[in-house]
């Protein structure tokens, strides 16, 4: 029997779909209204979490995949690593260099030569949108002995995705809280999960919002029923640190 981790039949087409993943972060403002929705979960914040850990690692040179405005490579930078930094999307790549951050254009799945070696790569929130997660783990233990990644559970705003009937079921066949492991240990020696179970209150209007504001489920925000006050959502977040190094 094949895995469902390995299947590709159950794999979310629209989010790991290369073309819908670039048109999710090529507006800024799209990726701006959903975090701020997202940063009000409870409990810890998944890219503190990953910081701590890189930390930990004390590395001098890191390499972030999917770096996004820039935020968590600059908070790097400032912590005196050197840090280069790579997304697919050339606003994203702008607005990260606007940071100070050596952001340039690259994929996770094909990761650009740069001269000199890394202690440690970064990956947060990007592996999911991975059409190929093999390869790219295979590019990540090439360039780096250490690797943090954060990632979504399975669960992740369950109760606000089943209001508008969108499927999660293949959310399986993607680098996921409860996937991440089994696809790491195939790349990595020493894999370690750091959980973070969480919730976030939202209101009929911050649900519409936030899906407003998705290019792939844009289309489903009107199916949010109207509801006084708010509902608790899950949150599910996780973050994996995994090794080769002796």
């Amino acid at each position: 029997m094949t895995s469902p981790i390995m299947s590709s039949q159950h794999h979310d087409r629209e989010q790991d779909h290369p073309d819908i993943v670039r048109q999710e972060y090529a507006d800024p403002s799209r990726f701006a209204a959903r975090w701020a929705l997202w940063s009000r979960r409870t409990g810890p914040s998944a890219y503190d979490v990953a910081f701590d850990a890189l930390v930990e690692l004390e590395p001098k040179r890191v390499i972030e995949l999917g770096c996004g405005p820039g935020y968590f490579a600059a908070r790097v930078h400032a912590a005196g690593m050197q840090v280069v930094a790579f997304d697919q999307s050339q606003q994203m790549v702008d607005l990260a260099r606007a940071r100070g951050v050596d952001a340039r254009m690259g994929t996770v799945e094909a990761i650009p030569s740069v001269g000199g070696a890394f202690d440690a790569a970064v990956a947060n929130f990007v592996l999911y949108h991975v059409a190929d997660v093999g390869r790219a783990l295979g590019e990540l233990a090439r360039v780096a002995p250490y690797l943090v990644a954060a990632t979504m559970g399975y669960d992740q705003l369950r109760e606000m995705w089943d209001l508008v009937g969108r499927d999660l079921g293949r959310r399986q066949g993607l680098f996921m809280r409860e996937t991440g492991q089994q696809l790491l240990r195939a790349h990595y020696a020493n894999v370690r999960l750091v959980d973070l179970p969480a919730t976030v209150d939202m209101s009929a209007d911050d649900m519409r919002n936030y899906i407003a504001n998705s290019v792939a489920h844009r289309h489903l925000a009107s199916r949010v029923p109207d509801f006084n006050g708010t509902r608790t959502i899950t949150a599910s977040t996780a973050v994996f640190i995994a090794s080769n190094a002796s």
